[in-house]
């Protein structure tokens, strides 16, 4: 069984390393379900990913050091995160409290 597409999010969002802010960006992620792993038909947890815009290489490796990165959607909640590529490819690592 495949992942279902619960939720698409696109806007302008700030992210931090702790309480600094790094800078403001665009993002454009998708919210997933995932099948159960286990066979009982109920939907296990969800994950995250998609794109940030990043602009140079430089800022990319930059990102991609700090422990942890917290991008603040236009709604408010908060995904940590964690950067894939220098690309601006990342993946959730869970949502926060807003």
């Amino acid at each position: 069984m495949s992942r279902v597409l619960l939720e698409s999010l696109r806007g302008v969002g700030a992210i931090h390393a702790g309480d600094v802010l790094l800078r403001t960006t665009s993002y454009d992620l998708s919210l997933w379900s995932e099948p159960d792993a286990h066979g009982s038909g109920g939907a296990a947890a969800t994950s995250t990913s998609g794109h940030i815009d990043i602009t140079g290489i430089a800022e990319a490796v930059v990102l991609a050091g700090p422990g942890t990165l917290i991008l603040t959607l236009e709604d408010g909640r908060r995904l940590a995160f964690d950067l894939t590529n220098s690309a601006g490819g990342i993946v959730g690592r869970g949502w926060l409290a807003a």
